[in-house]
């Protein structure tokens, strides 16, 4: 379920399948099954994912979408500033995460009128 972020991260820097798979000691088409949700990720695999990415765990899994440079990476041409080279997939992923969050603020601005309501009514019965 993470494997489309992965892909991005990986896009991102420029990197290969290849050069994935070989900072972590697999094979091309187990890397392949990490991106296309076809292998199951522990921790310790996703926190190995992570640092050759040079992202944290965190970025991996957050609904967040992050804004990543692309110092660590001499690889490719790909970085800040080539969004639009993004797949389609890619870009409706982070459509939709933009969209619950869009969701979750006006959640949160219920949340926030309902306990000014209960506010005010404590305050006039003192």
């Amino acid at each position: 379920m993470y494997g489309d972020k992965i892909r991005t991260f990986r896009t991102l820097r420029g990197f290969t399948q290849e050069y994935m798979a070989d900072q972590l000691h697999v094979a091309q088409n187990t890397y392949s099954k990490y991106e296309n949700n076809s292998e199951k990720l522990s921790i310790e695999l996703l926190d190995k994912i992570a640092k050759a990415l040079g992202v944290s765990v965190t970025d991996l899994i957050s609904n967040t979408p992050i804004i990543i440079n692309n110092q660590t990476s001499n690889q490719g041409s790909q970085g800040i500033g080539h969004v639009e080279n993004l797949h389609t997939d890619q870009r409706d992923m982070y459509s939709k995460i933009i969209d619950s969050k869009d969701d979750e603020i006006r959640n949160l601005r219920d949340v926030i009128i309902v306990l000014k309501e209960l506010i005010a009514k404590i305050s006039l019965g003192k």
